[in-house]
């Protein structure tokens, strides 16, 4: 009953197809010409291209850290040019920062580099930058300051007290006093070796530089100007790595954007490989001509879909670079199906009779796999990462670009070619030949036999390459010998062992030094950041309006909100900075009316002990309090994982209060991927399944086919996930964009094996056979094809890049194995087997009997494969 129905859904889409193919043979050049004109058309949209990089781009979207980030600016007004106070910003501000170490890796806190360490203060203090408007200026004139005089965190190594004690070498640690203020001072001083909470050895010094933010564009221009200066600096003793607040952007971008030169070695190798792959001896059969019209066609397609997508606003991302790399494997992918196709139809039609039938064929097959990549990359385009949704825009545009350059341009590319190849002309001059049999007959020389030469084909082996005729002679062999079969399944199901133990020790997580390169300067200053220096987090609870701090039962509330975060492992029980808990120990605290408790507030606030509050308490006009918070500091941690659960774990504790406050970091913009990406990947690959399902019950309406494509594609991508851990990569906003990718891809290969299966004839293992002279050709140029497409991405130094060509790399490996290997091998056993008709007709051999040639035809039963172990 399916195979009926399927027989006719076939019937009626193939015919479809066919009438389209006839009508483009028809009107080959005009169809050519529209398409060749709307593709240029579209690519002038790259005009209006715009660009985004950043690492906010493989952060979530309206996450809440970001909407908390958002309430705070508008809660909160912090003038940085008077009361500077680096907890009291919503982000991690404008600034330059040097760490400094001994180039032998020996103790910096030794009195005699003091000297040195001073020089490379006075030297950033002295950079000068300029801007039009303002002219020439110094650190000192856009710094970031407090009671007059500028920030720079870490400062305090030069003052009497820091050098008094590190001469008798008692310097506390991790906190250390200074001007009566507590100091986290592991901020400052980087791998020491503490002994009862005191250190006299350090292997670096961190001087972080801080800027004025409400002056951005003179802080940035200082910035630039601070980069070009310390770059230069030498010490015959000291070190110095340098980072200032957008290097992991500007850096980010510089590492992707350094790579894209390997798109035109790309572009020159799969022109060679097509080449090699389509060219023959026969000068008129050669189809050398069309490798050359396929690749032109996927680069239309890349530059129509590119401008589409930037007219439309979509913003290129720095990971978009990867996808020309991407097209280019699928567009030739597509080009090897239809010429298979198209040399499976019999040379005795017409050329329009020979397009029809391609179309039927190839034509539905390269329609299912393109639908199910573009229908993937829409389900990747609703991600609420901007990383994965632009880049989702971008290549499923590409792909669905190529396809229809692929059904129109190159469908009226082959009709010329084949009205050239009936006519007897040279595939290069297109001038009339003669065969290599009439040119020997006329005696001309080898070599312009070989030159001139051909006539056109009769047969598919005539004009197939090495790489479609020989590796699927052997596949065939193997996958229908019995001995081979019990190999192949032993081996995937190792696979499948290993691939599911892979999968269950995948991690989650980005390390942001990947992002930049090794050779980056950001590289080696995060690098010792995160491994010499604390990167505790403080936190601030923020506490909205409507609350009267004057009652206790207020106060009470905070203590225990206060008490219930710092249960959170992560969080130090140490430290709490609190305007309340300060005000209410002050000798001006007075709670005798509300005017008398603005008015104590305020004078404590005016107060130098009480100045640091100053950011943190929102007077009205009418003196009342609409906004105010205190701070909290979490331990080092450096672990994505850990960093994802604290702030779920800090934001539970804070959501059990009654009060209206919510808890905020500017760390937790970055944190919000760590708690987004596993259920987003796992719904985006639940879509992408389901449709693979979808769209193959569609078109070839037949339950075991549908399931053994839905299982293979499944299998594929726990191959993928589990080896790609092996590999070194994590779950991150970049892998789950070639997670889902993945998903398109995986179907290709299956779904040709399959939809070949479905149309041949005859049983299981005359059908596997033909299955794989149909698409065995093409899987392998498809799998090779887009191997080359990627193959320069793995001498990328952009992760993004290199991530990209692992995934890739593993896709089409797993899915040629599965493709070629596997599904056969099933099918012979179990696949779909259907009444033949009395008139079935299998081929048979050519014989010689009294001296005349005859071609042995059997109808009926199945003759026996010529091949070991076929008995």
């Amino acid at each position: 009953m399916f195979y009926k129905f399927q027989q006719k859904v076939e019937h009626a889409i193939g015919s479809v197809f066919e009438k389209y193919g006839r009508f483009i043979a028809r009107h080959p050049l005009k169809v050519i010409l529209v398409v060749v004109f709307i593709d240029v058309g579209l690519g002038f949209g790259l005009l209006r291209l715009q660009t985004e990089s950043g690492i906010e781009q493989y952060t979530p979207t309206d996450s809440t850290a970001s909407k908390n980030r958002d309430q705070i600016r508008n809660m909160f007004n912090v003038n940085t040019s008077e009361n500077f106070y680096l907890q009291s910003l919503p982000d991690l501000g404008y600034y330059a920062s040097v760490i400094i170490e001994r180039k032998d890796g020996g103790n910096v806190l030794d009195f005699s580099l003091w000297g040195d360490i001073s020089e490379i203060y006075s030297l950033v203090h002295n950079i000068t930058a300029y801007d039009t408007s303002a002219g020439s200026f110094t650190y000192t004139d856009i710094c970031a300051k407090r009671f007059s005089a500028c920030v720079v965190e870490g400062d305090l190594i030069f003052s009497a007290a820091f050098l008094g004690d590190m001469t008798l070498g008692s310097i506390t640690y991790p906190t250390y006093t200074y001007l009566g203020q507590t100091v986290y001072i592991n901020r400052i001083i980087g791998g020491a070796n503490a002994t009862n909470n005191v250190t006299n050895y350090a292997k670096a010094l961190k001087l972080t530089f801080n800027l004025d933010s409400e002056r951005s564009s003179l802080s940035r221009n200082w910035e630039l100007a601070f980069i070009e200066k310390i770059v230069t600096y030498s010490n015959n003793i000291l070190k110095v790595k340098y980072a200032y607040s957008d290097s992991l952007n500007v850096e980010l971008s510089k590492n992707v954007t350094g790579d894209i030169i390997f798109f035109s070695v790309t572009f020159t190798l799969m022109i060679i490989f097509s080449s090699l792959a389509l060219m023959s001896n026969n000068c008129v059969a050669n189809r050398y001509n069309l490798s050359f019209a396929g690749i032109l066609g996927t680069g239309m397609a890349i530059v129509g879909s590119f401008g589409l997508v930037s007219l439309c606003g979509a913003k290129f991302v720095d990971i978009v670079g990867a996808m020309p790399f991407l097209i280019l494997g699928i567009g030739v992918d597509d080009m090897f199906i239809l010429l298979s196709g198209l040399a499976d139809t019999s040379a005795k039609d017409t050329v329009e009779t020979r397009i029809g039938q391609t179309m039927r064929t190839s034509g539905i097959s390269i329609t299912i796999t393109s639908i199910t990549d573009v229908i993937a990359f829409c389900a990747g385009a609703a991600s609420v990462f901007p990383s994965v949704r632009n880049f989702s825009w971008y290549t499923g545009c590409a792909i669905l670009f190529c396809y229809l350059n692929y059904v129109t341009y190159y469908i009226g590319c082959m009709t010329i070619n084949e009205k050239r190849v009936s006519n007897n002309l040279h595939f290069w001059t297109c001038l009339p030949t003669k065969s290599k049999s009439e040119m020997e007959k006329d005696g001309k020389p080898k070599c312009k036999i070989f030159c001139c030469a051909g006539a056109p084909h009769k047969s598919r082996d005539e004009i197939e390459g090495p790489i479609e005729k020989y590796p699927k002679a052997v596949v065939k062999r193997v996958v229908l010998f019995k001995p081979t079969q019990i190999v192949i399944c032993v081996f995937f199901a190792l696979y499948l062992g290993i691939s599911i133990w892979g999968t269950t020790d995948f991690k989650e997580g980005l390390d942001i030094r990947d992002l930049v390169g090794s050779g980056s300067y950001y590289y080696d200053f995060y690098d010792t950041d995160q491994n010499l220096f604390s990167q505790s987090l403080i936190v601030s609870l923020n506490f909205e309006s409507g609350i009267d701090y004057r009652i206790d039962s207020t106060v009470s509330q905070i203590n225990s909100l206060v008490t219930n975060v710092q249960k959170v492992q992560q969080v130090s029980n140490d430290f709490l900075l609190s305007w309340i808990h300060a005000y209410r120990s002050s000798a001006l605290y007075n709670n005798s009316t509300a005017a008398a408790f603005i008015g104590g507030l305020q004078s404590f606030l005016s107060l130098s002990t009480g100045e640091v509050f100053v950011n943190d308490v929102i007077f009205d006009a009418s003196n009342t309090i609409v906004a105010s918070r205190i701070h909290i500091l979490t331990e080092s941690i450096t672990s994505s994982s850990k960093q994802a659960d604290l702030m779920t774990k800090i934001r539970d504790s804070v959501d059990s209060s009654s009060l209206p406050v919510f808890a905020y970091a500017p760390g937790f913009i970055f944190f919000e991927q760590y708690v987004q990406i596993f259920p987003q990947t796992i719904q985006t690959l639940a879509i992408c399944v389901g449709v693979v399902f979808l769209v193959t019950a569609i078109f070839m309406p037949l339950p075991l086919m549908i399931l053994l494509v839905t299982i293979t594609v499944i299998m594929i991508m726990l191959g993928v996930i589990g080896f790609i851990q092996f590999w070194g990569l994590t779950l991150s906003s970049v892998t789950m964009i070639n997670i889902i990718m993945c998903v398109g891809f995986c179907i290709d290969f299956s779904t040709h094996i399959c939809h070949a299966f479905v149309q041949a004839e005859g049983t299981r293992n005359v059908r596997v056979s033909k299955a794989l002279d149909m698409a065995g050709g093409p899987i392998f140029n498809g799998a090779i094809s887009t191997i080359i497409g990627v193959l320069m991405l793995a001498f990328s130094s952009s992760f993004i890049f290199f991530s990209f060509f692992k995934v890739m790399f593993l896709v089409m490996i797993f899915g040629l194995i599965h493709s070629v290997f596997l599904l056969p091998v099933i099918l012979a056993y179990i696949g779909p087997q259907y009444k033949n008709s009395e008139n079935d007709t299998f081929e048979g051999k050519e014989i010689t009997f009294n001296n005349k040639a005859y071609t042995s035809r059997q109808t009926g039963p199945e003759p026996l494969p010529d091949y070991p172990g076929s008995e």
